[in-house]
C-alpha cells in the first residue's frame, strides 16, 4: 500500500500539531501574577479612577451622564444579576386555586380551575387574574391589577376527593 504525496502531508501536519501539543503541555510555564490587592494596588487603582473621572469633568458630560458615573462607584444595594427573591404573595395566589382539569378540542385549550372552565384570555370568576396559557402540566395567570405571574400546577382532582 503507497500513500500519496497529498496523504504524507496530511500525517506530517497532524504529526507537527501533536508534536507542538506535547511541547506546549509539557514546557514549563512562569508563575502566574498574583491576584492578591496589596494596598500600593488598591492605591495605584483609586488614582487612576480619580484621574479618569477628572479626565472625564473636563469632557462635557451631560447632567444624566454625569450622574451615572458618580453613582457607579457607590455601593450597590443588591447584586443585579442575583435571581429575584420569590413574592410571597403570589403563594397567596397559588393557593387559592386549583387546576384541576386540561381539555384540548382542535386548537382551542380548556382549563378547569376551581371547578369551572375557561380559556386563555378569559378572567377568571373570581377577579384579579385572566389566563394567559394553559398547558398540560400548568395553568399561568395574569394579575390584572398588579400585572404579576401566577403558575399553578396541574392537582390530579382525587387528591382532593381522597380516592
Amino acid at each position: 500500500m503507497e500513500i500519496s504525496k497529498r496523504e504524507k502531508i496530511m500525517l506530517g501536519g497532524m504529526g507537527a500539531a501533536i508534536l507542538a501539543s506535547v511541547v506546549y503541555l509539557l514546557w514549563p510555564s512562569s508563575a502566574p501574577p498574583s491576584l492578591e490587592m496589596t494596598p500600593q494596588k488598591l492605591a495605584d487603582s483609586r488614582k487612576a479612577a480619580e484621574s479618569q473621572l477628572q479626565a472625564l469633568e473636563r469632557v462635557k458630560l451631560s447632567p444624566r451622564e454625569m450622574h451615572a458615573v458618580t453613582n457607579a462607584q457607590e455601593a450597590w444595594p443588591r447584586d443585579p444579576l442575583a435571581p429575584k427573591p420569590p413574592d410571597p404573595e403570589a403563594q397567596v395566589d397559588r393557593d387559592k386555586f386549583q387546576f384541576t382539569g386540561f381539555i384540548r378540542i382542535g386548537e382551542r385549550s380548556l382549563a378547569v380551575i376551581n371547578g369551572r372552565e375557561y380559556q386563555t384570555g378569559e378572567q377568571l370568576e373570581s377577579g384579579g387574574f385572566e389566563v394567559g396559557e394553559i398547558t398540560p402540566e400548568a395553568v399561568v395567570l395574569l394579575g390584572v391589577v398588579r400585572k404579576n405571574k401566577v403558575r399553578i400546577p396541574y392537582q390530579d382532582p382525587s387528591f382532593f376527593t381522597g380516592r
